[in-house]
């Protein structure tokens, strides 16, 4: 269940650091159904009237079924508060920690996907859908409708911050958003642009999608076989960031731990070309993104 139905029941593990307690807020005054807080050993308190609990499974024993979790926990502890989810049967998980060690992230990706799991990050901003009245995470601060108002176009993007920019240059052109994810940028990911691309296909309020890529890694090259293979119909505009990086060495590494090229593999340009022959269409400058969205509407 990657696009949550409206109403959908949040729990926030972590909800009480400081980053959680600053998102939950947000969270609640967009309409988000925030039921519940988890922070071992703070069981029995309470967060803007929401009550706290030890464990997912007590959270659960109290508020009833939960479609949904964000983590806000320490990068070390992120692992063992994952697994907790899973093993109470939660089916979406939104990990916004930064710095989660990529052994922990191949654990909680592997135990994902064999039960099933839709996993959004780590080092994720969050996830927002407009006509459900969804707010996950920090995406879109305090004010997100300067950024993200309703409309037909689904923004996925390796950046967080470039989330939010992509959301106004869309509005300043009269276009408004179906959802709005930030899938993160580190080497293992849990959910990647082919994965809510094809979410998307089902989904009636989805109209075309514009991707944010940057160097590194090679989830963009999916995009162009899921794409080439017919299993992507609906538009997809692509911008991909980095272009100084062409002039530099094959082996340095920028801002996180996926943005790194391996020989051609992962340079702006490559994939530019790839998304290109599959039928993307590719902004060559960021004002771009809109006029290549309505045209392809």
């Amino acid at each position: 269940m990657l696009l949550l139905p409206e109403g959908a029941k949040i729990i926030g593990q972590g909800i009480t650091g400081s980053e959680g307690s600053t998102a939950l807020p947000t969270m609640l005054d967009y309409g988000t159904k925030v039921m519940a807080g988890v922070t071992p050993r703070k069981g029995g308190q309470e967060i803007l009237g929401l009550p706290v609990f030890n464990s997912v499974g007590e959270a659960k024993e109290v508020v009833g079924e939960i479609d949904g979790t964000v983590l806000y926990v320490p990068p070390l502890f992120v692992k063992g508060a994952a697994v907790e989810a899973i093993e109470a049967g939660v089916k979406f998980i939104l990990i916004v920690t930064e710095k989660v060690p990529t052994k922990d992230e191949s654990y909680i990706y592997a135990l994902a996907k064999k039960n099933g799991i839709s996993l959004v990050g780590p080092s994720s901003v969050g996830m927002i859908c407009p006509s459900r009245k969804i707010k996950i995470g920090s995406i879109g601060g305090a004010t997100p409708e300067r950024a993200f108002i309703d409309g037909e176009v689904a923004i996925i993007s390796k950046s967080g911050g470039m989330t939010s920019e992509i959301g106004i240059h869309l509005k300043n052109h009269g276009l408004g958003i179906s959802w709005a994810v930030g899938i993160g940028g580190d080497r293992i990911i849990g959910t990647d642009f082919g994965d809510f691309l094809l979410a998307l296909e089902d989904d009636p309020k989805t109209k075309a999608s514009v991707i944010f890529g940057e160097l590194g890694g090679t989830y963009e090259e999916r995009v162009s076989i899921l794409k080439k293979q017919g299993k992507i119909k609906k538009p997809v505009v692509a911008y991909i960031g980095g272009e100084f990086t062409e002039r530099l060495p094959s082996d340095v590494q920028f801002g996180h731990a996926g943005a790194i090229i391996e020989g051609d593999r992962g340079k702006p340009d490559i994939k530019r070309q790839i998304l290109k022959d599959a039928g993307v269409l590719v902004a060559d400058d960021f004002d771009q993104i809109a006029s290549l969205v309505k045209g392809a509407l």
